[in-house]
């Protein structure tokens, strides 16, 4: 049986206008009443026709989300908190992961497009092209980017102070004795990268330091094996470090099973730490890692979108995001050379 607003009105003995008013969240309501209607409405089983509402309002209150399928934890609390940021505002979300190299980019654009979304996030889609952004701008559609982002006319961007972060991460070592300071990070292509690396070169110049070319482990990739590989080169090294500056979380996986299996302890032999924390407080043991604010960056994430839909004439937004460091006690205090 098809149940609609009116049947739920009838059996509760008010308007269509007060069951509106319970279903959007929107006007006065006495509290017994709400109560009663909401009642009503589970045990009648009635599910509020949203296309319908959104061609009424045009509003689909249906946000996109295009983001990459990694190993990468960060994605998930992102997409988490955007997610919840998006709820709290009466909005859906429409979740799209693609993968690396099936150009999946032009169909996932065009389905959010035909889905009528009221925005679209991306987050740290390196692999979308500026014109498929700009298709979406044509439609009307606002746009924030998050991490790797563009700096387009009417995209709106949250930017994440890795180069600032990095070199704080580093400094803590450096003010715990360390001078053997090695890194661990993913090639260097895109501005995230670049600016964790030269936060770790900042904070060893300060210190006057030249890092040794075999402490500097830039990796294919993201994930275990590549910080198993890392770290199997560091501790090959004719002056191995002291301590490792690890640019995601993912790394220290691969690093703490090869430790394990030579009989190495952290933060005894070898002090780390991660970015991200992500996985850090879940490894054996837990790591000192740089983190997001995640909730912060989906609340801003949501709050540039709705800014937009107001007013999309309006100059482009930038919204930078401090980490902070997660101290977990995994870099010791050093006394050596």
């Amino acid at each position: 049986m098809n149940i609609k607003m009116s049947d739920v009105a009838k059996a509760a003995g008010v308007s269509l206008a007060t069951v509106g008013r319970v279903l959007h969240n929107n006007g006065y309501v006495s509290e017994d009443k709400r109560r009663e209607i909401e009642r009503i409405i589970k045990e009648m089983g009635y599910i509020p026709n949203r296309i319908a509402q959104g061609l009424k309002s045009s509003r689909s209150n249906i946000i996109g989300h295009l983001t990459l399928f990694n190993t990468n934890m960060q994605f998930k609390e992102i997409s988490s908190a955007i997610s919840a940021a998006a709820a709290n505002s009466g909005y859906h979300v429409l979740t799209l992961t693609s993968h690396m190299g099936l150009g999946e980019e032009e169909q996932q654009i065009n389905d959010l497009i035909g889905h009528r979304v009221d925005g679209v996030i991306l987050t740290s889609y390196h692999s979308i092209s500026k014109d498929l952004i700009g298709r979406l701008i044509e439609n009307h559609i606002p746009v924030v980017m998050i991490e790797r982002t563009y700096d387009m006319p009417m995209v709106d961007r949250i930017v994440v102070n890795d180069r600032a972060s990095s070199l704080g991460a580093v400094r803590h070592m450096l003010e715990k004795g360390h001078r053997r300071i090695a890194f661990i990070g993913s090639k260097l292509g895109h501005q995230v990268e670049e600016d964790r690396y030269a936060g770790y070169l900042d904070a060893l110049n300060e210190a006057g330091i030249v890092p040794h070319e075999d402490w500097v482990q830039v990796m294919p990739e993201y994930s275990i094996e590549a910080g198993r590989m890392a770290i199997d080169q560091l501790l090959r090294a004719g002056q191995p470090p002291t301590a490792i500056f690890m640019t995601s979380d993912i790394y220290a996986c691969g690093v703490l099973q090869v430790l394990y299996e030579r009989g190495l302890r952290v933060p005894d032999d070898l002090s780390l730490i991660g970015y991200d924390n992500t996985l850090s407080a879940l490894l054996s043991p837990p790591i000192t890692s740089v983190g997001l604010p995640f909730k912060e960056i989906g609340d801003h994430a949501l709050q540039l979108l709705l800014q937009r839909m107001n007013d999309q004439a309006a100059l482009s937004s930038t919204i930078g995001i401090d980490p902070f460091l997660m101290d977990r006690h995994t870099v010791r205090e050093w006394k050596g050379d």
